[in-house]
């Protein structure tokens, strides 16, 4: 949430008068569309123009609304991408907006009839802010490993076996996924199917598993790795950090996706892969910031053939 001692505070008639004078101009995609679209205008311009004098918004030099106001404003109305940050706790669910124009990104926020806007930043702070909400090691243990569908849901079924070995307090305070949440995660398998395994795809997938370290073999049968015991706990109570920024492109928007799953010592990076394989990977404090870089910051990184983007159409 944006801090209140660092937040510009406007309502729908300060918006307004801004329009009146022929300064904001808000896009389809803008939060602030609704102004246009119900062609909104001040009931009393001068009440607003004291207050905008009072609250030094007003430059007396340019007879127009002054550039620190306008600053924060123009990038949300006249946003050419959005940026997503989503912290899901169990049945909780908090999200931060961030609106992206001309290499600038202000956050933003509508409470009822206000409007609040966050500092101006760049997207590589906007980076290092998200960064710093996560535990990293200088070295990661498991740096990328890439499942099947079924080595995936082996490892689910195995974490959920961990989980159930919580006390019942920890039960009770994050309720864990039942298989069909589990097997959601797959949004579009190749063959649009997710089957159980049999007995023999079973234990093929096992083997795969320890053979990468993530099963380990002990007296009373496999377990998931110490290492990763934490990591399992997080994707059962499906407490997860998501980044997503769409971009506006002139008739479709490019989307990047990535979900973040934080442990007290570090945080693991699961997603899918475009042939339809689940990624592992344990970040470090230098591939996280890769890795959010690769999310966050706008052109050359949409090139790197290396990132999977989407392209959806524009809903009404």
């Amino acid at each position: 949430m944006i801090e209140t001692q660092d937040a510009l505070t406007l309502n729908n008639e300060d918006l307004a008068f801004i329009r009146m004078l022929g300064e904001l101009f808000p896009n389809l995609e803008s939060p602030l569309r609704f102004i246009e679209d119900e062609d909104l205008e001040p009931q009393e311009p001068e009440d607003v123009f004291k207050d905008f004098e009072e609250r030094v918004f007003w430059d007396e030099n340019s007879c127009a609304t002054s550039p620190n106001l306008l600053e924060r404003v123009i990038p949300v109305s006249e946003c050419q991408a959005r940026i997503l940050f989503v912290e899901r706790k169990s049945e909780e669910r908090n999200s931060r907006s961030f609106y992206f124009s001309e290499q600038c990104v202000v956050e933003y926020k509508r409470q009822e009839d206000e409007h609040l806007f966050g500092p101006v930043r760049s997207e590589a702070a906007l980076c290092a802010e998200i960064a710093q909400r996560f535990h990293t090691r200088d070295k990661s243990e498991f740096p990328k490993i890439t499942l099947s569908a079924g080595d995936y849901l082996a490892f689910a079924v195995f974490a959920r076996d961990l989980r159930s070995n919580e006390s019942q307090e920890e039960e009770e305070q994050d309720s864990p996924m039942t298989l069909d949440e589990v097997l959601a995660f797959f949004d579009e398998p190749e063959t649009k199917v997710v089957r159980m395994p049999n007995d023999d795809s079973w234990i093929n997938s096992v083997e795969h598993l320890a053979e990468q370290n993530i099963l380990v073999k002990g007296k009373d049968g496999y377990t998931i790795h110490p290492a990763l015991c934490e990591l399992a706990k997080q994707i059962v109570a499906d407490n997860q950090y998501t980044v997503a920024r769409f971009d506006y492109l002139d008739e479709q928007w490019l989307t990047r996706e990535m979900n973040l799953y934080p442990t007290p010592e570090s945080v693991y990076r699961l997603g899918t892969e475009p042939d339809g394989t689940v990624l592992l990977q344990e970040l470090t404090t230098g591939t996280l910031a890769d890795a959010l870089s690769s999310i966050i910051c706008t052109l050359p990184n949409i090139l790197n053939p290396e990132l999977q983007t989407t392209l959806r159409g524009l809903t009404s």
